[in-house]
């Protein structure tokens, strides 16, 4: 009898202890994040009328319970240009936008997408009127607008984290194309 005892007891044991390492192989692999954390460094073109610059980081799946999320921000700019008025005025106008939103990882190389874009055009001009001074120069004045729009698109890593991206502005009806790296 007491060797039936001392079997269940050692078989207890060891079940216990297989059951341990069992669960804490588990919660080794459930801490692991999905997709390998990244960051992206990518210079955008966006398709206006003028054309417009700017430079896009995005940071990927550093949060392991939202390992498929990530976020991105981005800033571009336009050149600035004249603006046609009647003579001795003067004028010109120059645009940025600022881009932000969330994508969502499909693969390790492939996500989607899409945030809003704050479209920012401010427009300088003078008055026609110059002043009565031997270096008299003309007053300038500005006027700010900002609109709001949205995105969205995709990225994809292609080799060795070179990244390629397309996407859509609202705001601008304009096709919003990346190139870049991540890390």
């Amino acid at each position: 009898m007491k060797s039936n005892v001392i079997s269940l007891a050692t078989l207890s044991g060891l079940s216990m202890l297989s059951a341990s390492v069992f669960a804490n192989t588990l919660n080794e692999e459930d801490s692991k994040p999905a997709f390998k954390p990244t960051v992206a460094l990518l210079v955008d073109y966006i398709a206006t009328d003028e054309g417009m610059w700017g430079v896009t980081l995005a940071a990927k799946h550093f949060d392991p319970d939202y390992a498929s999320w990530s976020y991105y921000i981005g800033y571009s700019w336009g050149d600035k240009y004249q603006l046609d008025v009647e003579k001795p005025a003067e004028a010109n106008m120059e645009e940025y936008m600022w881009r932000f939103g969330l994508s969502y990882s499909l693969t390790q190389d492939l996500s989607i997408y899409g945030g809003a874009t704050a479209y920012t055009y401010e427009t300088n001009y003078t008055n026609n009127i110059s002043p009565r001074d031997v270096n008299g120069k003309p007053r300038w004045e500005s006027d700010r607008d900002r609109e709001w729009g949205g995105e969205v698109g995709l990225h994809y890593n292609l080799y060795k984290g070179f990244v390629l991206g397309a996407g859509y502005d609202t705001r601008n009806q304009a096709a919003v194309i990346s190139i870049g790296f991540s890390m």
